[in-house]
C-alpha cells in the first residue's frame, strides 16, 4: 500500500454509523482536478426484491445499452435479467441447459452498437447473443483452429466499436480477439508474455481508442494492451486483491471492482491510486465480492456486489 497523506471519498450521509462503511484514504497525495471523483453518494439498490421469477443470486456481469436499460447475468439462477434505468424488471431470459437461451453459468454480458446483448456462458464455452428484448439470435463457439485450441473457460467479453469481440479465457490464461464475423483473429495476453502475462483474466474493457483493459485477477492487478495486443503497462499490484472487474471513464478515470478486498478502486489515467471506497458488509454502502461495475448517464455507477446478491448505484460527486 502506498504511504503519505490520502484523499478520502465523502459520502453524501449520516457517517455516524459505523456500520454503514468507511472511508479509505489510499493513495498519492494530490490535488482533485474537475475531472476527478470526489466521493460517491449511494443512490438505490436493484434486486432487494424479486426481478421476475425470483431474487438475484450470485450476479457477475452488468451492461447498459444505449437507451439506459440494464442487464444484469443472474449467475447463480442461470439467467440474464433485463431493466429499465431505475431497476425496475422489463424481462429475463435462460434457466439451466445446454439449448438455445439457457445457461450454465452465465458471467460477463456485453452490447454493440445494434443494441444487440452478447452473454458469456462460461460452462458451456460459448457466447450467446441476445437482441435488446432478450430474444435469441445466435450463438458464438469457439473451436481449434491453428495453434489455437478453442475457448476453455470463457469469463469477460468486451466489443470494440467495429464490432471486434475480446473475451478471456481463464482456463488458457489468454484474451481471444475475435474479427466482426466472429471468427478467431489472434490471441493474447498468455501466461509466458513478457510483461504483459495473465493469469485467471476475467472482466474486461475497451476505451474508444482500442485500448484493451483486463482485470488480471490472480496477478492483483489490471493490464492494459493496445488494440494490436502488444503490452502497454500494468498498474494496482500493490492495492488490489484479485479483481474482476474494470471499467474507464471519458474523464480516463479506470474503475475496479476490488473483488477479495470487498472495496472500488478508482485509478487516474497514470495508473495511480486516487481513492478506494468499500468495506466488507450489506448495508448500504458496504460490499461483499463486488464483481463488476458500469459508468451510466447522469455520473451514475453501477456495481454489481454479488455476494449481497444485488447491483449498488452510486452518483459520482466531481
Amino acid at each position: 500500500m502506498k504511504t503519505g497523506k490520502f484523499l478520502p471519498i465523502i459520502l453524501l450521509l449520516c457517517l455516524a454509523c459505523a456500520s454503514y462503511g468507511v472511508r479509505k484514504n489510499i493513495g498519492q497525495e494530490r490535488s482533485v482536478s474537475p475531472g476527478m471523483v470526489k466521493g460517491l453518494k449511494p443512490v438505490r439498490i436493484i434486486g432487494e426484491g424479486k426481478l421476475g421469477s425470483s431474487s438475484l443470486y450470485l450476479p457477475t456481469g452488468i451492461v447498459i445499452d444505449l437507451l439506459g436499460n440494464i442487464f444484469i447475468t443472474d449467475t447463480g439462477n442461470d439467467r440474464v435479467v433485463k431493466c429499465d434505468n431505475e431497476g425496475r424488471f422489463l424481462a429475463e431470459i435462460g434457466g439451466f441447459g445446454w439449448e438455445d437461451g439457457e445457461f450454465n453459468r452465465p458471467t460477463y454480458i456485453a452490447t454493440d452498437n445494434g443494441l444487440n446483448v452478447y452473454v458469456v456462458d462460461a460452462q458451456n464455452s460459448r457466447i450467446q447473443i441476445f437482441d435488446h428484448n432478450l430474444n435469441f439470435v445466435s450463438t458464438i463457439e469457439i473451436k481449434e483452429e491453428g495453434d489455437h485450441s478453442g475457448l476453455g473457460l470463457p469469463e469477460g467479453i468486451a466489443i470494440t466499436s467495429s464490432g471486434e469481440i475480446l473475451v478471456s479465457d481463464m482456463e488458457a490464461d489468454l484474451l481471444v480477439k475475435l474479427n466482426s464475423f466472429f471468427e478467431y483473429e489472434r490471441s493474447f495476453g498468455g501466461f509466458e508474455s513478457i510483461g504483459g502475462g495473465l493469469r485467471d483474466p476475467v472482466g474486461v474493457f475497451v476505451n474508444p481508442d482500442g485500448n484493451v483493459y483486463v482485470a488480471d485477477s490472480q496477478n492483483d492487478r489490471v493490464t492494459v494492451y493496445d488494440p494490436f495486443g502488444s503490452f502497454v503497462k500494468s498498474f494496482g499490484e500493490k492495492i488490489l486483491e484479485r479483481p474482476r472487474g474494470v471499467t474507464v471513464g471519458q474523464d480516463q478515470l479506470v474503475y475496479v471492482a476490488n473483488t477479495d478486498k470487498n472495496s472500488l478502486a478508482i485509478f487516474d489515467p497514470d495508473g495511480n491510486l486516487v481513492s478506494e471506497y468499500g468495506n466488507r458488509g450489506s448495508g448500504m454502502v458496504n460490499l461483499s465480492r463486488p464483481t463488476d461495475l458500469k459508468l451510466g448517464k447522469e455520473n451514475k455507477l453501477f456495481v454489481v456486489d454479488s455476494g449481497n446478491h444485488r447491483v449498488l448505484v452510486f452518483e459520482l460527486l466531481k
